[in-house]
Order: structure tokens, then sequence, then C-alpha cells
């Protein structure tokens, strides 16, 4: 355990200087987790002067009768309605447990803050969590994601050396989008890192009904993560009547915590969010650049998965090598079938390249799923991988350190509005601090 303290220790240090913060569709995670400490309820009724200096970015009104508005306009439309963010409630709803702690031992230290020139972190030193959400949520998700790293270790650990074990720890913690991504604000993809590899873990040890309730949480988490769940499911059927009646128990807990939220909210089983054709908002289906999404979560060079993290090449090589093996054939097996799945599920999602995300965002929540299987390795193969693990640090290094390289998203032009810089090898979103 001494060992997991100090990687815990030395990856949320890493995480917690590294300057980048990209806290964006996250924008109202903390305050929705205020709110939910004060006053008990997750609507953002109380913020609304926030709300409309910011645009009302991503909040949705509820009206009493259950018609829903979004994108909300003005405050005129919301009048009588609730105020809500845009994402799942899950998310502020793990994080208030620690949000609430932290408020209270910040306003107990006041006085400390007058120590502190004036400015952002004198407004969070004082215990203005609302004023100094971005702080928040940096320190949040870098402790999130350090969890996760050494869950990963911790599990790895059991299937090999812990040597071994720790070394695929720290190349999961900054050779992946853990550290690009995960770490740099309270999105949906800190908790899918810490998640998968749990349940993973959980099932692995043979404690089904634990399985089934964090994977279930992971769906309610980030709705994408159904591709881990279902496998699971399929994992469990295999194993045997009992370990999926177990599975389905736990599951069926914190599933019926979540359709009550939702009933109560919107007044069906799942919020909008989960929906997979959505109003005014990217939807999932067969649309007209499927191939497209195919090859640009791969080899897009602002967002493919291999050309920021090339050694999920060797990733796939510890696969096989697992599903050769007798021992570990289930597990590659089952990385395999979510690794391919999510892959595809991406492709279909209309908005396949992650809106204002560095790298491969949308492959992200598999990061501890590609770090695993490096386990599978020989040394001959460890050695080969070298080169492909140097570019992944650097790759993801620009991400945590370099600024311009996320601020490529809108500068020259909004990405959203220009994709075809999305293939553009002249100007990739990794050089801009070269530039």
């Amino acid at each position: 355990m001494l060992v997991a303290a100090g990687l815990f220790a030395g990856v949320f240090g890493g995480y917690l200087f590294s300057p980048n913060g990209t806290p964006f569709d996250s924008r109202w995670t903390v305050h929705t987790a205020l709110s939910l400490v004060h006053e008990g309820n997750a609507d953002l009724n109380e913020y609304v002067d926030a709300l409309e200096r910011d645009k009302w970015y991503a909040i949705e009104c509820v009206l009493p009768g259950g018609d829903r508005i979004y994108p909300v306009q003005n405050r005129q439309q919301c009048e009588s309605g609730r105020l809500y963010h845009y994402y799942p409630v899950a998310v502020p709803l793990l994080v208030a447990p620690v949000v609430g702690p932290m408020e209270w031992f910040l306003k107990t230290a006041r006085p400390f803050a007058q120590l502190v020139p004036e400015g952002p972190r004198r407004t969070f030193l004082s215990g203005n969590l609302a004023g100094s959400w971005g702080i928040v949520e940096l320190i949040l998700a870098s402790a999130l994601v350090a969890a996760a790293v050494v869950v990963v270790f911790l599990f790895a650990a059991r299937l090999a050396d812990w040597r071994m074990a720790l070394g695929v720890a720290l190349v999961f913690a900054f050779a992946t989008p853990a550290w690009s991504t995960g770490s740099r604000a309270l999105w949906m993809h800190g908790f899918s890192m810490l998640l998968l590899p749990a349940g993973l873990w959980a099932m692995w040890s043979g404690r089904w009904a634990l399985a089934g309730s964090v994977f279930a949480l992971a769906f309610f988490a980030r709705p994408t993560n159904v591709v881990g769940l279902g496998c699971a499911g399929v994992y469990a059927l295999i194993s045997g009547r009992r370990q999926l009646g177990r599975f389905v128990a736990g599951g069926a807990a914190v599933a019926a915590v979540f359709l009550a939220i939702n009933f109560w909210t919107y007044g069906t089983p799942l919020a909008p969010f989960f929906f997979a054709t959505r109003a005014n908002s990217p939807s999932l289906g067969l649309h007209g650049r499927m191939g497209e999404a195919l090859l640009g979560n791969l080899i897009s060079p602002s967002r493919g998965l291999l050309v920021y993290t090339p050694i999920v090449l060797f990733s796939f090589v510890g696969v096989y090598q697992w599903i050769q093996s007798k021992r570990f054939r289930p597990l590659g097996l089952y990385l395999a079938a979510v690794m391919l799945g999510h892959y595809v599920l991406m492709a279909f999602y209309q908005d396949w390249f992650g809106g204002h995300g560095y790298g491969p965002r949308y492959m992200s929540d598999l990061s501890p799923l590609f770090a695993l299987p490096l386990l599978g390795l020989g040394r001959k193969a460890w050695y080969a991988a070298i080169p492909a693990l140097a570019i992944s640090v650097f790759m993801h290094a620009q991400g945590a350190l370099c600024w311009p390289c996320v601020d490529w998203n809108s500068n020259p032009i909004n990405i959203q509005i220009s994709q075809h810089r999305l293939w553009d090898w002249s100007d990739p979103a990794f050089l801009r601090g070269f530039r």
C-alpha cells in the first residue's frame, strides 16, 4: 500500500502542476454539486446571473408540465421552470461529498486567504468554490484520475509482478489521455477511467454484485460506457446463472437511484443526454461521415488515437497474447470486444471529433483498458515499444502543458466551422507549441 500511496501522490502532484485546464462542457459541474450540498437539488436557478453571463452554455430548462427547452436563450423562457446542466447528473452527484467538505474547510481557514494576492487562488482559498470553479475542477479531476492510476496499479499487481504493474500504471498516467484530457477538468471521461478498470477488477475477482454496481454507475456517468456494461453482462452470463444474477442485482440497485432521479426531473427513465436522437444537439446513428469518423478516430493529425497514443499498437499485441493464453483468455476477449465496440460506437456519433478537446478525446475513456494488456508483452516487445511510448508521453504532455495546443480548436477559426483542419498535417494541434 505504501507504493500505491506514493504513486497517487506523485501522479496527483504531476497533474496538479500541469497548467492547462479545460473545463468546457463540465462548466457547471461544481455549481451543480454545490446546489446538491446546500439545497438538495440539482437545478441551477440560484445561479441564474452566472448562467446568463455565460450565455446559457450547456443549460436546459424543464418547465412544470415536463416540456424541455434546449438550448436556453434567455431567462424569460424559464421563469416558471428549473434550469439544469445538460450533462449527466452522476458526475456532480459523485463529487458533491468532496465539494461540501472542501468548501467547509476553506471557509474555516478563510483568514489565511488574506495572505494570498487577489485573484482566482484567493477566491478559492476563501471558500468561494462557485467563483473559482476552474481551480476546483482541476484539483478534483487530478485526484480522480490519480485514483484511477492506483486502481490500474492494484489490478495489474494481481495479474503480474508489482514492478511491471507500476510501469503499466505510469504508462496509463502519462502516455494516454489520462493526462491530457481526464485530469484537466471534471469531464465524464475521468469517471470512465476510474470505473471501467474498477468494474473489471471486481468482475475478475468474482465480486459480481460489486461489478454490476460499478459498471452501471459508469453508464450513468457516461452513456458510451454501455459497451463496457454490455460486454460485462455477457461475461457474467457465460460465467453462470448465479454470477449473472448477482451482476444484475448490483446493477439494478444503482440504476434504480438514477432512474428515480430522471423520472423526478424529466418524467422519463433516462435524461435527454442519453437519447440516441437529440434535438438541437449531435445525435447517434447512421450519417454521411461515418467513413471519415472511422479513419479520423485513428489517424487524424489532431484527433487520431494512433497518432497521439501509438503505444496502443502494443496494447493490441498484448490483447492478442492474452487471448492466446488459457488463464487470461476471458480478459483478453473482454478487452477486445470493448475496444472494438467503443470505436465503432464513436463512429456513429455525428460530432465524432469531440468538439473542443485535445487529441482522441472520445477514445480517452478506454485509456486504462489500453494500458492493462501491456502486461502481456515480453521483454523484446517492451524494447520495441520504447519509441512509441516516448511519442505518446510527448503528445499528451502537449495537451497538459501547452495552451496553444488546446487553443488550436479556436485559433485561427473554430473547429466546428472549419472541420477540414482535422486533416491538416501542416498545422496539427500537438505542434502548436513549436510554431
